[in-house]
């Protein structure tokens, strides 16, 4: 398999993981967690990693601190063969930080310090695509929207598709992402752009074509978690069921799955068969602890599909 040249643009965070025992009842009582782990984190980090430990060659632009949790996150990167020749350390500014409360259902919700990522200027973006050709963009919410904007622009001009990942959950202006290659919600992200929460296929395809209608993108690509996911080109759409795995945590699925679809579409795959494979890698992923740990090897997800070979495609109403 060939290296495809793949330059994400997002977050780097240090992550406080909590694995909650119990719920937290009504207001004012606390949540019993069993145990606090640290991790690299960051939605820029998590997807930059996948694409590497996928088989695709890594490079990510963004911000950390100059303090320990700065220099600890760009030697991790470097270990996972990310390039971080366009992550910026900036002085006398922290390390952004993520909490992560993993639920008992292996959910999990966040809280997140912006810290240096509140830094990733349009003109970092600009310096990366001007320095070499990419293959694809794939970028994030977790950094300044004006850089968001931007780095779809810059992309764009320069004939690099876009895969756009609208996490965290917030409304914004979808008509600034018209002709975007893929947009990428998940079930939150997709409720905050539409304000429909998708409980079906009926549901998928209203939301999908809301997404559309703003972007007119070429796909519209709704991650539904435990679901599976939905696949919309502008006039007709595809379910594609979960696979049939237990959940262990969910952390770094949605990015595992989205680093995927990135390098499978870059090597010309058809965009069904990149969902599919993407679908196996988030399977995969959640079905182990931990968020960049959990993230499988291309020869994992190839094996994974041969196991299940018969799991079906359906067809929308």
């Amino acid at each position: 398999m060939s290296q495809p040249n793949i330059l994400i643009v997002g977050s780097i965070n240090l992550d406080t993981v909590l694995s909650q025992q119990q719920s937290p009842g009504v207001n004012g009582i606390s949540a019993l967690y069993g145990r606090c782990d640290f991790a690299n984190g960051g939605k820029g980090t998590n997807q930059a990693s996948a694409v590497a430990k996928l088989g695709g060659r890594a490079a990510l632009v963004g911000c950390v601190g100059d303090d320990d949790a700065g220099g600890s996150q760009l030697e991790a990167l470097e270990a996972l063969g990310v390039d971080t020749t366009f992550v910026r350390r900036l002085p006398g500014v922290q390390t952004g930080r993520a909490f992560m409360m993993l639920r008992p259902d292996k959910t999990y919700s966040s809280a997140n310090i912006v810290g240096a990522n509140g830094f990733l200027v349009p003109q970092y973006v600009e310096a990366a695509l001007d320095a070499r050709r990419f293959d694809l963009v794939i970028m994030q919410l977790e950094m300044p929207l004006e850089t968001v904007y931007r780095t779809y622009e810059l992309a764009r001009d320069r004939g690099v598709p876009v895969i756009f990942d609208p996490g965290p959950a917030r409304s914004i202006p979808l008509e600034r992402f018209e002709g975007i290659f893929i947009l990428t919600p998940n079930e939150d992200e997709t409720e905050a752009l539409t304000g429909v929460r998708v409980r079906n296929r009926a549901g998928a395809l209203r939301a999908s074509r809301l997404l559309w209608c703003e972007t007119h993108a070429r796909y519209i690509l709704l991650k539904l978690g435990a679901r599976g996911a939905y696949l919309f080109d502008g006039g007709r759409g595809e379910f594609f069921p979960a696979f049939p795995i237990e959940a262990v945590d969910s952390t770094g699925a949605g990015d595992s799955f989205t680093a995927e679809l990135g390098l499978r579409l870059c090597l010309g795959e058809d965009i069904r068969a990149a969902v599919r494979a993407a679908n196996a890698a988030g399977a995969i992923c959640a079905s182990r602890m931990g968020g960049q740990p959990a993230v499988p090897t291309q020869e994992e997800v190839r094996a994974f599909l041969e196991r299940f070979r018969e799991t079906p495609v359906e067809a929308a109403p």
